[in-house]
């Protein structure tokens, strides 16, 4: 075996990390439920609320400033916080298994050990490891660790880009189907344009946050696309010259650096959505690093360069 990734990444010490990853996005999907929760229902309650009781607006209006200010000073920071931490848990993970060194000027710090162990034992008592084991390809390891880190990365990027598209085309259709639903109402009960509108208002706040959400999605694929296409070349370049171990060590790090950053920023994505694809894109995941080991395989570089 040509490199130990294949072992490193279900190695006890790994799954650590990973267990403790999984549970800090669990935490923050149940702020972005809470906040979906008070953001979206909790204003479409009070004006229903208000329509049918006026003398209840002044409550309404205090709820509503309320529930702004707990989204601003503490859902959406809590839930941004653990992101980053997450992230930097999966950096310990990737640095350690692809054997990249520690950025501290982009990344920082490492998460203490302490909060580690505690995030796994809380993952480990509700999951097992089934989901968590050959996080990466297992094939790569038949092939020289500077190549396979570039196969890695990229199923990385392609992965999460794949994710993120499937997801906000989900939102986009369901924003769809609401608008659809209401315009086929208004028709069959033949609505006036007002009352098209009043009967529409409600639905206001989740189309709001449904085409927010589906270009917050976009614009974090975007990037991926430019990094899928940077990490396409990096491999033809290695493939065409060989892959020298300093050269390629400085450029994956460049790489693993852009990764962080997208994973320190991107919002989140519900793990209902991960669950659906999850069998899909580890197809893709499969058949890609199959691909790229066929190219290195019929490559003029010695097998084990």
């Amino acid at each position: 075996m040509a490199n130990s990734i294949p072992e490193h990444q279900n190695a006890e010490s790994q799954l650590k990390f990973l267990r403790a990853r999984q549970q800090l996005y669990a935490s923050a999907t149940i702020f972005l439920v809470l906040q979906l929760f008070l953001t979206l229902l909790v204003p479409l309650a009070g004006a229903i609320i208000a329509a049918f009781r006026p003398d209840t607006k002044p409550y309404v209006a205090a709820a509503a400033l309320t529930v702004l200010l707990l989204d601003i000073l503490v859902l959406d920071r809590q839930q941004k916080t653990l992101l980053k931490r997450a992230a930097k848990i999966a950096e310990q993970f990737d640095c350690t298994v692809l054997e990249l060194p520690w950025n501290e000027f982009t990344v920082g710090e490492r998460v203490e050990t302490e909060e580690i162990h505690s995030a796994a034992k809380a993952y480990a008592k509700r999951h097992d490891d089934k989901l968590l084991r050959d996080w990466y390809p297992p094939e790569v390891g038949t092939i020289p660790l500077s190549m396979a880190r570039i196969i890695c990365q990229r199923t990385n990027l392609h992965y999460d880009r794949r994710l993120r598209v499937s997801y906000g085309n989900a939102i986009l259709t369901g924003a769809s189907c609401v608008v659809l639903a209401i315009w086929i109402y208004g028709l069959a009960n033949n609505l006036s344009i007002t009352a098209w509108v009043l009967t529409m208002a409600p639905a206001i706040p989740v189309l709001a946050w449904a085409g927010r959400e589906f270009y917050r999605q976009r614009d974090s694929a975007e990037p991926l696309e430019k990094l899928l296409r940077e990490a396409r070349k990096f491999w033809n370049e290695a493939l065409s010259n060989g892959c020298e171990e300093s050269y390629c060590l400085t450029k994956s790090r460049e790489f693993q650096d852009a990764i962080y950053s997208r994973r320190a920023s991107s919002p989140l994505v519900f793990p209902l959505v991960y669950r659906l694809r999850r069998s899909s894109l580890e197809d893709e995941m499969h058949e890609g690093a199959a691909d790229f080991l066929r190219q290195y395989a019929q490559s003029k570089l010695p097998p084990w360069s």
